[in-house]
């Protein structure tokens, strides 16, 4: 062979050593670069798939909150105010005219307050036919208002014979919406003026 084609045959080989060398090491830093990106990809994309969770866990929260505070607005419709709970033993009283029930009394007890709400008690006693209780119960949660009937107590006076051959004493309640009050805010504070540093003395 040519020693001249040998020469040139070796210098080519050479160079395309040498490219395919720098080809191999350019795009082994690319590859490392694509498998960096991929990996970025894939953490975003995690977390992309918690933000749509977490939205959607949102939404329906907010549509729960929503019905929840529709329900809540819809009960503090019905819970008595305050002059509704001074009216209470009066209208106790007209419904128990109208069961054919006696009242014989009422007193006011301590009122307890809650959370949301405050809860003011009246004690009533009554004489009333054993049938005229059920017509006054029935009379009492036809209410337009929350109230309640507690601690029902029945006497069966000795007389069958008398108009009211029972006595009843019980508790009524109304329940009255104490609104939320946001706390309050502390006024902010003054900044204290940094001591100032003594001059020196006059000789």
């Amino acid at each position: 062979m040519n020693p001249q084609l040998q020469k040139q045959i070796g210098v080519g080989a050479a160079v395309g050593l040498l490219v395919a060398g720098l080809v191999y090491f350019l795009l082994g830093t690319k590859r490392a670069d694509r498998d960096a990106l991929n990996a970025d990809v894939k953490t975003i994309q995690v977390q992309v798939d918690k933000g749509k969770l977490l939205k959607a866990n949102y939404e329906k929260l907010r549509d729960e909150v929503a019905k929840q505070d529709k329900r809540i607005e819809e009960l503090i419709r019905i819970m008595p105010s305050e002059t509704d709970a001074g009216e209470i033993p009066y209208r106790i009283k007209k419904i128990a005219d109208d069961a054919g029930i006696d009242q014989v009394s009422f007193a006011l007890r301590p009122e307890k307050r809650d959370t949301y709400y405050t809860e003011k008690p009246v004690e009533f006693e009554f004489r009333m036919g054993f049938h005229s209780f059920g017509q006054f119960a029935s009379l009492i949660s036809g209410y337009d208002k929350i109230i309640n009937i507690t601690n029902i107590d029945m006497t069966r006076k000795p007389d069958a014979r008398s108009t009211y051959p029972a006595v009843v004493k019980c508790t009524i309640s109304a329940f009255i919406y104490n609104p939320v009050e946001p706390p309050p805010v502390e006024a902010a504070k003054k900044p204290v003026p940094a001591p100032t540093k003594p001059g020196p003395k006059d000789d």
